[in-house]
């Protein structure tokens, strides 16, 4: 509330005059009314934009409608909506990270994006704190990065915010507000634009929080206060850190460039349009080569940590973004003929007589289907079909939760049938001891080998301990 008093007369001010490109609006889930505003040409990135405590009006219109000059696509978010459903929710802990990627995905298919583009966060006041702990908490290249315009790390609401990847916080007020802690594992930038004359949030306090934060940045605006009210001492700056962020490389991007093995063992990649994520092990060995195919989330944080520690056991791994790969519908057979390519390539760069097909819960209800259907040369060097959390049924294309019935494949396809017809090859899935629901109940039951490990959905994060079993199940 302290920071609402303090813009309401200067964020209604300083508006611009300059041509304003379509707008439309729609209601989604928690978000209530969204406003949509599209770019003359076709969008270059997305981006999602939380207001202040006063709503989306005035000023924060203003910065949208100027992003749109930057190719985006903007959709906007008042922040008094979503704070009220978040409130309603009976949860322990709030994860807003899924609510907004949900967004994106749903948007992107709604206008038939052709591919998958991360969104961008930004936000004003209290929307600048909540990106901020949206970006912490979100697994790795799940955004591209964070704006945060006035930002300070307090924030107004019922219940704490779920650590997820790394987000902490301590109680300000029971059930009112909280203080979210500095994190020193954001894995996308974190751009704050604050004022030097901000009164409500303190430039020196915010340069004391930020300073030496890995992946963050403070800009100080010399003229601003808190309610940026006149936009020739901001703009500059913001237009740069939006293009700062939509320019830096990829988490997977960084990850690869950062592989020295990739180039000490001169590994030739593989020319085709596949988003693969290559992982050498760092010495020679006879093991088989691993071929992991993501979660829908895309090839996450968590992918990578488990492919590390893969390669840090001998196993040199190949990762398939299915996020990126299935954004459009694909068969099984497309995608039998497109991975098969990549492994005979990635076979003989790593001169590998064996392979094992991997996945994670999308990609672990994937993997049967496309043993099943390599041609008899290739799969006679298949070693083992490892799937961890896979579901009773496989999918071939990113759905969004509420938008599964508008998808282009109607088919059902039997994870439990397609893993039986797998022959003379060890199939074995893989589920943590604290996953909701009765999956890997009902993998028993159907007589498949299903081994129980410790963790939930993400196993606990125990990556050393979710690799040293994947190795115990290949034959050696």
């Amino acid at each position: 509330m302290k920071r609402l008093i303090l813009v309401i007369a200067l964020f209604c001010s300083g508006k611009a005059s300059f041509a304003v490109n379509k707008e439309e609006s729609l209601h989604y889930g928690p978000f209530g009314k969204i406003v949509i505003y599209h770019p003359v040409q076709k969008p270059t990135s997305v981006a999602l934009f939380v207001s202040g405590d006063g709503g989306w009006k005035d000023g924060v219109v203003n910065m949208a409608q100027r992003l749109t000059e930057q190719g985006a696509l903007v959709l906007g978010i008042d922040a008094r909506n979503y704070r009220k459903a978040l409130a309603k929710r009976k949860t322990d802990c709030y994860y807003p990270a899924a609510d907004f990627e949900q967004l994106s995905l749903m948007i992107q298919k709604k206008y038939k994006f052709s591919n998958y583009t991360k969104p961008v966060l930004l936000g004003y006041s209290y929307g600048a704190t909540l990106v901020y702990g949206i970006l912490a908490q979100a697994p790795a290249n799940t955004f591209k990065g964070a704006v945060a315009l006035g930002f300070c790390p307090d924030i107004e609401s019922k219940k704490p915010f779920c650590k997820g990847s790394g987000l902490t916080q301590h109680v300000l007020k029971p059930g009112v507000s909280f203080w979210l802690e500095r994190t020193e594992h954001l894995t996308a930038p974190f751009i704050a634009l604050n004022g030097f004359k901000d009164e409500a949030c303190p430039y020196a306090a915010t340069a004391s929080y930020l300073k030496d934060m890995p992946m963050a940045q403070l800009i100080e605006l010399p003229k601003v206060g808190h309610g940026f009210a006149v936009e020739a001492d901001w703009l500059p700056a913001f237009t740069a850190a939006y293009q700062k962020i939509i320019n830096t490389p990829s988490f997977a991007e960084r990850k690869q460039g950062e592989n020295k093995e990739l180039r000490t063992q001169s590994i030739k990649l593989y020319g085709e349009d596949l988003p693969l994520t290559i992982i050498p092990a760092a010495k020679k060995n006879n093991l088989p080569l691993i071929f992991m195919i993501s979660g829908d989330g895309g090839w996450t944080s968590f992918d990578q940590s488990l492919a590390e520690s893969l390669a840090e056991r001998g196993l040199s791994v190949v990762g398939l973004d299915a996020q990126k790969y299935f954004w459009d519908a694909r068969t099984p057979e497309k995608t039998t003929a497109d991975l098969s390519k990549a492994i005979l390539h990635y076979r003989e760069q790593f001169n590998k007589d064996k392979f094992v097909l991997a996945g994670y819960s999308f990609g672990a209800s994937v993997i049967p289907f496309v043993a099943d259907r390599l041609e008899p040369v290739l799969k006679s060097h298949l070693s083992a079909v490892l799937s961890l959390s896979p579901d009773v049924t496989a999918d071939f294309e990113i759905h969004v939760l509420d938008m599964i019935s508008l998808g282009s494949s109607t088919e059902t396809y039997n994870v439990q049938a397609e893993m039986k017809k797998i022959k003379n090859i060890p199939v074995i899935s893989f589920f943590g001891n604290q996953e909701g629901g009765d999956i890997a109940a009902r993998f028993i039951k159907a007589g498949l080998k299903t081994e129980i490990i410790p963790g939930d959905h993400h196993f606990g994060d125990n990556f050393q301990g979710l690799s040293l079993d994947l190795l115990k199940s290949i034959p050696q």
